[in-house]
């Protein structure tokens, strides 16, 4: 009985992944355990927290080079301060939930501020970088 309810067990970690797969408990901490994860300078798991719009925006870049869009992520994250605001130090200063949608404003040392995006999926807050990018060009336009 044991052998059976210790296969079980076992069956159940490897199908939940023996961990996160990526995702947070909240938007605020979508950014934040991101770009730890780009500190840590780990970019396959930074990958594992942006949402699956933002991991399609790499792929589509990506077909042009030969590549998956993870490797092009990975690459062009090798330095954390290709970021901007979010390779610098900040600290969160406003998060709004609309649904399963959120904005999170950051603010760095120097007190500039910027807005970025997360999305729940499958449970889990992802970031919204491609939203992040979109929404950040039609301020410049």
């Amino acid at each position: 009985m044991k052998t059976i309810i210790s296969l079980i067990l076992f069956f159940l970690m490897i199908y939940t992944g023996c961990g996160t797969t990526g995702g947070s408990d909240s938007p605020a901490n979508s950014v934040k355990d991101f770009v730890a994860a780009l500190k840590e300078q780990n970019p396959g798991k930074a990958w594992n927290y942006l949402s699956k719009g933002s991991q399609k925006m790499y792929d589509d870049l990506a077909k042009n080079r030969n590549q998956s869009g993870k490797e092009y992520f990975e690459k062009s994250v090798s330095n954390v301060s290709s970021l901007g605001l979010m390779g610098m130090d900040f600290e969160v200063i406003n998060e709004i939930k609309e649904g399963d949608k959120a904005t999170i404003e950051i603010r760095s040392k120097d007190q500039s501020t910027s807005e970025l995006y997360s999305i729940k999926e499958d449970g889990v807050w992802k970031l919204d970088y491609a939203r992040t990018l979109e929404e950040s060009m039609k301020k410049v336009e």
